[in-house]
């Protein structure tokens, strides 16, 4: 939930005067289930439609920061959870304080002649969406709604065999839509109803209650009930041109003209002239069209989605023109659309954050209370996704249970902040001298600048009569723009939202504790931390765990607990957790296994998630970062765990030998390739700077020494050829012996990592010898010549072959260093948490 900023503009293009489909989106996305990925600090980029979309479905993306996109369906989830007359055989502990479920094995994604992409743990809205279809197509999908009473086989044995053929053709679609890991959890299952709500409940991130099909939705009218045609609104099209050019003086003669016009619906979708001027973000053309209104004309809504003008400005982002229509009417921002979705939820939804700071003062706080639907929920899930903390804290301290409330995507606030890790301090990447201003710098999240209300400086900024108030704002502002260069202001930004999450994590903590924890809402706090345990959050974990300590033992559907579950996303910060914890508690969590008979060992034996491996440079590197993990867990485990046999009837070296055959091949590979095109260039130096020896500047003289041979310069040429002839040398033999290695697995934790570092530290050492010796011969050949001015630009030219090479492949090199012989990604040495 990607960006700093915000989602694109999706108010109506400047088109015909005359638009006969509705008004673009507008409205907040609304999704049953996501999965979050973030984006920083944004909302999302929605999906242009006829009108605002409006899904149970999306997948919300990494970004940090933003609020989902989505992928329209039938409609909003239901609040209520649905009930059924059978449930499917699910295989999770009965015993267990609070529900478990969510596998971290990411199968491959791969198509089928039914679906694009079969079911795995983080594609179940777009799954759902196609396989329903293809079920709705064949008069299947009736027999997967848990509701349906399949017949008698002895009263109704036709109505019965009749249901036996349809339910075996569902179950069917269902299983060959599945992947391995997905196909393995409904295998013992009969019914089509059965495994539907199995994966539902499974697959699902959250909660998601399914929604009967309701196909088209029917469209409003499209023209005027008075005249019933398209022709009553062409005596308009001079007014949409005017109100969309913001030509006020052709505005004001057509009005003078039909007085009637400023409030009458002038378009097929019911949009009136303000609509069409705070759309366009005409501020002027607004105010003189609200001055000519009545309060009551402002709560006019269009036909599409019943949209007030002011909404149309929410999500627009421009507060002057909200202001204008609130000072008219002061309840215009408590009047929600025909989805009951309030101007403010729209205005976060988008990432306008002035202009949703501005409604939510003028939002009346019952109209985001829990009992009131879900627009609470959804505003504040919408405020944390997109970084606005100030705003996601003062909702908190009024309405604490929002944070466990299910908003309009089917989230709850909380989940979507344990997706940003980004939001606490250890997300924050920071350099070292940025790592020490940080820790100069003092924040109050409680008296922050920007805290509800509105900014101080903006307010001291507007009151013309405050001199002494514009003075200093004028030399804050003087301020800001060193502060800014000096990265010094954004370092203090970033400490004073990680303070702000951290203690909007502590008034939800705070809350679950003062409050006793249904098996509904602990459901939901358990997917929350088992997700943010994916993301890597660790801020948030402990400080789950420590408001509930039940969630540290607390397994999901396949039985794994959240070290478990760290180790298959290879969260090593969530992993060292475990070094925190006293040696009974570390043995209990390292001898259990899986539902599979997988111990900590098999999982980490297991090939690591593709975006945990495209962060490492090259697949040797990849392979040496694997058996790091494998290593580390292996040194915590009891030592019967490294010949246990799973399910499968496989070690987990043999696990990781299985896993592992395509990136060795890949990593052989990546090294040869390296070691072929740099031996040429070693080999290259060392014929250079060998023929270099024989042929010295100046020549000999009749003895056959050096003619410069008591220069100091010489002396320079002399030792610099020697290192770069030698440093080459070496150079070429190591490379050569990355040719003719070995590639077993053991062999790229230290060998050929080692080997790799030595060749290319003796080839940089070697180019810049040979530069060296390059510059040193010009300047004894040039020193008493009238040409010797051109030597400073020659060395300055020289410098550029080593500096090219420093900065394409000197990364590498540090990179290479630092994972083979740095201090590791696992810290041992984490003091007790719990």
């Amino acid at each position: 939930m990607a960006v700093e900023g915000g989602a694109p503009n999706t108010m109506p293009s400047e088109s015909p005067p005359i638009p006969s489909e509705g008004p673009p989106s507008t409205m907040p996305e609304i999704s049953g289930s996501s999965e979050i990925m973030a984006v920083e600090g944004g909302a999302p980029n929605t999906i242009p439609s006829e009108g605002p979309p409006i899904s149970g479905s999306s997948e919300i993306m990494a970004v940090e920061g933003g609020a989902p996109n989505t992928i329209p369906s039938e409609g909003p989830p239901s609040a209520l959870p649905e009930t059924s007359g059978s449930s499917a055989k699910t295989p999770s502990k009965s015993s267990d304080v609070l529900p478990q479920i969510t596998p971290a094995i990411i199968p491959t994604v791969v198509p089928t002649a039914i679906v694009r992409e079969v079911l795995t743990e983080g594609n179940y809205r777009y799954w759902r969406t196609c396989i329903k279809r293809y079920l709705v197509g064949q008069g299947l999908y009736e027999v997967c709604r848990m509701s349906y009473k399949h017949p008698h086989k002895g009263e109704e044995p036709e109505a019965y065999y009749e249901w036996k053929k349809k339910n075996a053709m569902a179950l069917h679609a269902i299983q060959i839509s599945c992947s391995r890991e997905m196909l393995s959890q409904i295998m013992v299952i009969k019914r089509a109803n059965e495994a539907w709500d199995f994966l539902k409940r499974y697959a699902r991130p959250t909660f998601y209650f399914d929604e009967p099909f309701s196909g088209l939705q029917e469209q409003p009218p499209l023209a005027d009930p008075s005249t019933g045609n398209r022709d009553y609104f062409a005596q308009y099209e001079k007014l949409w041109q005017a109100l969309y050019s913001g030509s006020w003086k052709d505005i004001e003669l057509f009005i003078s003209s039909n007085e009637n016009a400023v409030r009458a619906k002038i378009s097929p979708t019911g949009l009136t002239p303000l609509h069409i001027a705070a759309s366009a973000g005409h501020v002027k053309i607004v105010e003189n069209l609200v001055e000519k209104l009545s309060p009551k004309d402002l709560e006019e809504k269009e036909h599409v989605q019943g949209c007030t003008a002011l909404a149309w400005a929410a999500s627009d982002g421009i507060t002057e023109i909200a202001q204008c229509m609130i000072r008219k009417n002061s309840t215009l921002a408590n009047i929600s659309d025909l989805d009951q979705i309030l101007p403010v939820v729209i205005a976060s939804n988008l990432g306008k954050r002035e202009m949703t700071r501005f409604l939510y003062n003028h939002t009346r706080s019952e109209e985001l209370a829990p009992d009131k639907g879900p627009n609470g929920a959804t505003l504040l899930s919408y405020c944390i996704a997109s970084k606005f903390l100030d705003l996601a804290l003062d909702i908190i301290e009024k309405r604490p249970r929002l944070a466990v409330t299910l908003d309009m995507d089917g989230l709850i606030p909380l989940y979507v902040l344990g997706q940003m890790p980004s939001l606490f301090k250890r997300g924050s990447q920071l350099w070292f001298w940025q790592r020490w201003i940080y820790s100069c710098i003092s924040v109050n999240p409680d008296h922050a600048s920007d805290r509800v209300p509105v900014n101080v400086d903006d307010e001291i900024a507007r009151d013309d009569g405050n001199k002494t108030g514009k003075v200093l704002c004028q030399l804050m502002l003087g301020l800001s723009y060193p502060l800014e260069l000096l990265g010094i202001k954004n370092i203090r930004q970033k400490k004073l939202r990680n303070a702000q999450a951290t203690k909007l994590l502590q008034l939800i903590c705070t809350e679950l504790l003062s409050h006793k924890t249904d098996m509904i809402v602990g459901y939901r706090v358990h997917q929350a931390v088992i997700q943010a345990v994916k993301q890597g959050n660790v801020e948030f974990v402990t400080g789950m765990i420590k408001a509930i300590p039940e969630l540290v033992w607390n397994d999901d559907i396949n039985d794994r607990n959240i070290f478990f579950i760290a180790i298959l996303n290879r969260q090593e910060e969530i992993f060292s957790l475990l070094h925190g914890l006293t040696s009974v508690k570390k043995k209990k969590i390292t001898s259990v296994g899986d539902r599979f008979d997988n111990n900590m060992l098999h999982l980490a034996a297991m090939l690591a998630p593709p975006d945990k491996l495209e962060g490492i440079s090259g697949a040797a590197l990849q392979m040496q970062r694997e058996l790091q993990w494998y290593q580390e867990v292996e040194s915590i485990v009891p030592p019967i765990c490294k010949d246990t046999r799973n399910s499968d009837g496989k070690k987990p070296s043999e696990v990781f030998s299985e896993q592992h055959a395509d990136l060795v091949k890949e990593g052989e590979k990546w090294m040869k390739e390296i070691a072929n095109s740099s031996t040429f260039v070693s080999a290259l130096i060392v014929t250079i700077m060998f023929a270099a020896a024989f042929t010295i500047p100046g020549g000999n003289n009749d003895k056959g020494a050096p003619i410069f041979l008591e220069n100091k310069l010489f002396m320079v040429f002399l030792v610099s050829d020697s290192i770069s002839l030698f440093s080459a040398t070496t150079s070429v033999l190591m490379f050569l012996g990355i040719l003719t290695s070995q590639y077993a697995e053991v062999k790229f934790l230290t060998r050929l990592p080692t080997k790799l570092i030595i060749g290319l530290s003796t080839l940089f050492v070697s180019i810049a010898a040979m530069m060296i010796a390059f510059c040193a011969a010009l300047a004894i050949l040039l020193k008493e010549s009238s040409t010797k001015v051109v030597m400073i630009p020659i060395i300055l030219l020289a410098c550029v072959p080593v500096t090219l090479f420093a900065l394409l492949q000197f990364p590498l090199l540090v990179n290479i260093f630092i994972s083979t012989y740095g201090p590791g990604i696992f810290d041992r040495k984490i003091e007790r948490w719990y």
